[in-house]
């Protein structure tokens, strides 16, 4: 009897929640996603074309090429125009197809997974917006061609951070970055947490 009880809340949790009820139908989820988008596309196509009109051709440190960008604090923070084929880290730059059909795969993967939690996990679904709004954000490079890019299927990049670390003789310069990078990483952070504050609550139930 038991078995039979735990087949059946099992069956129950797999299937999908109404959009009443579900994080995919929030307006919030929905909402919050959108803005992380528009975030992401304005800001890279604003920041490709106020670079080559304002930007200086500057060498930040020594071992690096020089570059056009833009001191906003001059020595630390810098606006700026790089493209990145590959993923987080600038890895992976030889397989830019593969990365887009995964990119493809992770939004469906998130559009299911926001689809079968309630909206009740606050932070679940604050992650799972700002991760499907950075992923779309990218994906959007990845499938279509923006003014100045040379590398097809390359994402735009523009903000640019060089850290001044103790331990060593120049400052590090911070893999550039965008909003839906940043977004990812925030989302998955959120989502982390709320993940494990359901199952807490399902431990504290049990």
């Amino acid at each position: 009897m038991q078995g039979e009880v735990n087949t059946v809340d099992e069956t129950r949790k797999s299937r999908f929640l109404p959009l009443r009820s579900s994080i995919l139908g929030s307006p919030w989820f929905l909402g919050t996603a959108a803005l992380i988008i528009a975030s992401d596309l304005l800001s890279k196509a604003w920041a490709w074309s106020f670079v080559p009109e304002h930007g200086s051709f500057l060498k930040v440190v020594p071992t690096e090429p020089v570059r056009q960008v833009y001191p906003v604090v001059d020595g630390f923070f810098y606006i700026a125009r790089a493209e990145n084929p590959g993923t987080v880290w600038g890895l992976f730059q030889e397989f830019t197809a593969g990365l887009t059909i995964l990119r493809v795969g992770m939004v469906v993967f998130l559009l299911v997974f926001a689809a079968m939690l309630s909206r009740t996990h606050k932070l679940a679904l604050v992650g799972l917006a700002f991760v499907l709004g950075g992923a779309l954000g990218n994906l959007y490079d990845n499938l279509f061609a923006s003014e100045g890019v040379r590398i097809a299927g390359a994402v735009r990049d523009f903000l640019d951070f060089y850290l001044p670390l103790p331990w060593l003789d120049q400052p590090y310069h911070y893999p550039t970055f965008n909003i839906a990078d940043a977004s990812i990483l925030v989302g998955a952070l959120f989502l982390f947490l709320g993940l494990g504050e359901k199952k807490k609550e399902g431990e504290e139930k049990g």
